[in-house]
């Protein structure tokens, strides 16, 4: 029976270092970053308006900027090539790509950005509005207000009961 307890000890250690390797070069899952919590940082960036294309430099209900798209991968859409003059503009200008080019920067950069021991969507709204290397920036109140709400409408804890750094 030692030897077969053995071999299950090395299996599981195998299991779970197969998965921490796996873990560490995919990037983070980002298991909380959903719909709502998506809703919830384009409410306030833009109102959500899909009529929204490009201003001043920044495109799509969530008003990404190019340097963001950049530094996300150059998320494109479905067929595209990130090289066509275009391709940043007609991603960031529809809802679906522009939370891919949101999911692939927060896999990059996705921290505990106000210190309240969770990553959470109130850290994704940090990344987003402050970027990685700055998101402990505190939003701005009328952005924080906004989202605030919108999380309590989405049935989740409200911001003015989170830490706010």
């Amino acid at each position: 029976m030692a030897m077969f307890e053995r071999a299950v000890m090395t299996a599981l250690t195998l299991f779970i270092l197969l998965a921490i390797f796996s873990i560490e070069s995919d990037g983070i899952f980002l298991s909380n970053l959903d719909a709502t919590c998506f809703r919830c940082i384009c409410e306030p960036s833009t109102g959500c308006s899909p009529q929204l294309k490009c201003n001043r430099g920044y495109c799509g209900p969530f008003s990404i900027s190019r340097a963001y798209w950049i530094d996300s991968g150059k998320v494109v859409k479905e067929r595209d090539d990130a090289d066509r003059w275009g391709a940043y503009e007609d991603c960031a200008n529809e809802y679906e790509c522009a939370t891919a080019i949101i999911t692939q920067y927060m896999e990059k950069y996705g921290k505990d950005c106000n210190n309240d021991g969770l990553v959470d969507c109130v850290d994704y709204a940090m990344l987003h509005i402050n970027g990685g290397p700055t998101c402990h920036t505190p939003l701005n109140a009328d952005f924080r207000r906004k989202f605030g709400r919108c999380l309590q409408q989405g049935q989740r804890e409200p911001l003015s009961q989170r830490s706010r750094t």
